[in-house]
């Protein structure tokens, strides 16, 4: 417990101070992270039998992430397609018997890609939120809501869970989950959700709207990488953050709730 405290101590310290210095320092960290998230998924998969295209996946991520540190949605995006589409031609060079690889290299690529992506690009796009809108800078503001949220929803749920869990919420996924530890973690990433919005000025409907989104995706990115984990008979996915497990497993959850925020975002305006 002593040695997870501290990594978490150490991590959320050096995570707040890439969130200040912005710009290319945080992007340079985003993509190294998910270059180490997705050796992770190699490394997983082929507990599975699967064995992706690594370096042109590895690329084709970069590129992504990368694209996102110019802090305009329209070259993140026509990022993610071209790189997606160039990917799949490597169908005109591979066997048929590999066409599994092929997918989940396809799958990867686009999950890391934009996951971490839009968290590079949540914190500099005024597309999704102007300076007008919020009484920080609305990067720092809108990377912020993203990990206390997260935080919140996870720490939430454990400590509800722990105390009222009865009743399992996907025992074939994660047997320790429980109905009231989902609801713990909704009820507190809404709480903060809402309450960083009234101290930084931000529409409270708006930011009650976006406290709902991240409330429902965070467990999602979590049962989603613990199936995964499941699937491929592991228990963490990897070892490189001591008492926490491995990038996947730190950061499941905002690989869904950023691009979910910058989703509604963009509806909103």
């Amino acid at each position: 417990m002593k040695v997870r405290v501290i990594t978490a101590i150490v991590g959320i310290l050096a995570v707040l101070g890439l969130v200040y210095l912005g710009s290319w320092f945080l992007t340079g960290a985003i993509v190294a992270v998910s270059l180490l998230a997705l050796l992770e998924y190699d490394k997983m998969l082929k507990h599975f039998g699967v064995q992706i295209y690594l370096k042109p996946t590895a690329l084709a991520m970069a590129i992504m992430v990368l694209s996102a540190g110019f802090y305009s949605v329209k070259s993140f995006m026509a990022a993610v397609l071209l790189v997606f589409t160039l990917l799949l031609y490597l169908i005109l060079g591979i066997k048929k018997e590999n066409m599994t690889g092929l997918i989940y290299s396809a799958f990867g690529a686009v999950y890391f890609g934009i996951g971490f992506g839009t968290l590079a690009l949540l914190r500099g796009s005024h597309e999704l939120l102007s300076p007008a809108d919020v009484s920080i800078e609305p990067g720092v503001f809108l990377i912020l809501f993203a990990l206390v949220c997260t935080w919140a929803s996870d720490s939430f749920a454990y400590l509800s869970g722990k105390s009222f869990g009865k009743h399992k919420m996907a025992p074939h996924i994660s047997p320790n989950k429980t109905v009231e530890g989902l609801l713990g973690g909704a009820i507190g990433c809404i709480i903060l959700g809402v309450g960083m919005s009234a101290l930084f000025s931000f529409d409270l409907l708006e930011g009650f709207v976006l406290s709902i989104m991240a409330a429902i995706m965070a467990p999602m990115g979590d049962l989603f990488e613990s199936y995964v984990k499941r699937a491929c008979d592991i228990k963490d996915s990897g070892n490189i953050l001591p008492g926490h497990g491995g990038m996947m497993d730190r950061f499941d959850s905002l690989l869904f709730v950023a691009p979910s925020l910058a989703a509604v975002l963009l509806l909103l305006r």
